[in-house]
């Protein structure tokens, strides 16, 4: 009776974590998470490592002072290519040591709302990463904000001319809607018209998934992925 109990309440908390369905409409959601790289798994798994430094929280999970708590990211996205896209306004702030956020998914023709937390004027550009693509920003004083209409797609960086901690990496793909999760989380995109649609998951160490799904009229499907250092771009 037991058993029978907790495997409605898991079945019905499964069909609670589902978008609700829309008449002529369809939905895709899951979760997206990282990983570290598998030879790095098998050497903490391996009880005569002469590693001496991991540590094992709660939950379980293997850390180390000087690796990445893949467990523990944010800053992942999730980008859905949706052909009636509006586009978005992101903000990016520039403080004297760093740009928020680090990362950023986004479509191009999107709008950067930039401000400028420093004391000093700013020097702002973005660039392709290993190609020659280049937008120039204007000036940006202490205290001002700036909206940039992004030109450029691809990978990318945003950049300082003189202050090597100011970058920011940018992913662009034309009409894609994107959402930023934390490693773990749960994500959706409804009200989906049925068709085929390119799915994109990215993490900026770790590259991306890119998956073509099929939405039908009231179906939910679901898409789990794992962003690793061993997969395929």
């Amino acid at each position: 009776m037991n058993y029978l109990l907790l495997s409605l309440l898991f079945l019905l908390s499964a069909c609670a974590q589902a978008p609700k369905i829309i008449a002529h409409k369809g939905a895709v959601f899951g979760t997206v998470s990282t990983e570290a790289h598998i030879e790095f798994k098998q050497k903490i798994a391996n009880k005569n490592t002469a590693e001496t430094n991991y540590s094992t929280d709660e939950n379980g999970i293997e850390h180390h002072p000087d690796r990445v708590n893949y467990q523990h990211l944010d800053e992942l996205y999730v980008g859905l290519i949706v052909p009636d896209y509006t586009s978005q306004t992101h903000n990016i702030t520039v403080s004297s040591d760093q740009l928020n956020p680090h990362s950023l998914a986004l479509s191009i023709g999107d709008t950067l709302h930039i401000t400028n937390q420093n004391t000093s004027t700013q020097y702002l550009f973005i660039s392709e990463i290993n190609a020659e693509g280049f937008q120039a920003i204007p000036d940006l004083k202490a205290g001002q904000s700036i909206d940039v209409r992004l030109t450029l797609e691809g990978d990318l960086e945003l950049l300082s001319e003189d202050n090597h901690k100011l970058k920011s990496i940018l992913f662009s793909k034309k009409n894609m809607l994107t959402k930023k999760f934390s490693s773990g989380q749960r994500y959706q995109f409804e009200n989906l018209t049925p068709n085929h649609y390119q799915l994109i998951f990215w993490y900026w160490r770790l590259g991306k998934i890119t998956q073509t799904i099929k939405i039908d009229a009231q179906k939910n499907t679901r898409v789990d992925k794992t962003l690793s250092v061993n997969i395929l771009h």
